[in-house]
């Protein structure tokens, strides 16, 4: 794991880069004291309007599609209720909720049978707010390494 600046125009954003997976994302101003997962796949935030989960996965040979798929299918299963959703082949974007908070899910396909998605969990009071933060951190969300260049991108579902 890597923390660094993003940019000195975005200074209070950072980066966090795994290089396990090969996939970087912007991580939002307030973002506090990583949690790296056992698997080393990822790592999780508190941040002041919520949780942040950023990980990776290998696809295992299913297609990015299915894996995102069943993702959205498992939450509904488990009682989240989907307000959006795009899956497309090498990216997806959905949101659902539950008992009053929000989870916001975006992932790509990075390359060589792998992806990266971030969760983020918070109030739905905090929708407004939060939009542009999810923006930046969608576009934010690249391969790195051998994949860099090589990722999928869709517009954000606002766009």
């Amino acid at each position: 794991m890597m923390l660094v600046l993003a940019s000195t125009a975005e200074a209070q954003w950072r980066t966090y880069e795994n290089e396990r997976h090969g996939y970087r994302l912007h991580v939002p101003p307030g973002a506090e004291q990583p949690v790296l997962s056992d698997s080393g796949d990822g790592v999780t935030y508190s941040v002041e309007h919520g949780q942040l989960r950023v990980h990776g996965t290998i696809l295992m040979g299913r297609a990015f599609e299915e894996e995102a798929r069943g993702r959205l299918d498992a939450a509904v299963a488990e009682g989240w209720r989907v307000n959006y959703e795009n899956i497309e082949p090498r990216t997806a974007t959905f949101d659902m909720s539950g008992d009053g908070i929000i989870r916001y899910v975006h992932g790509i396909e990075i390359c060589d049978g792998a992806a990266a998605f971030f969760e983020y969990d918070y109030h739905r009071w905090d929708v407004k707010l939060l939009r542009p933060i999810f923006k930046h951190m969608a576009a934010s969300l690249q391969a790195t390494g051998a994949c860099a260049g090589d990722t999928a991108r869709i517009p954000y579902p606002t766009d």
